[in-house]
């Protein structure tokens, strides 16, 4: 026959195991989100009219006027950089495995293939 005690430690054991589940679950859940915030804040900064200016300033310019880069004039440096160092950063992202490929794709696919 089963006592209350032997009862209790199967009870006490599936809790435990319960438990481990659940935080498993919820730790793989906070990943995604955080993944998902990630990307929602790299996009936000992208298109911030800031940052469309930059790119299209770099998109639209002539660049054989100038022999290299520290030739052009300041604003179009400082919008070349602006664009160069945000890609690197997403880069570095992917990179590391720390946001998600198929996410950053979606949102960016076509921007990134023309940079």
């Amino acid at each position: 026959m089963v006592d209350i005690q032997t009862v209790s430690i199967v009870i006490a054991s599936a809790s435990v195991v319960a438990g481990v589940v659940y935080y498993t679950l919820q730790l793989r859940h906070q990943n995604r989100v955080r993944q998902t915030d990630l990307v929602m804040r790299l996009y936000d900064r992208f298109t911030s009219s800031e940052f469309q200016d930059a790119w299209y300033k770099v998109r639209t310019n002539d660049y054989e006027k100038y022999s290299n880069i520290f030739d052009c004039p300041k604003e179009l440096f400082s919008a070349i950089n602006e664009v160069c160092l945000y890609f690197e950063g997403v880069g570095i992202l992917l990179w590391r495995r720390i946001t998600d490929a198929r996410m950053v794709e979606d949102l960016f696919g076509g921007t990134i293939v023309r940079a």
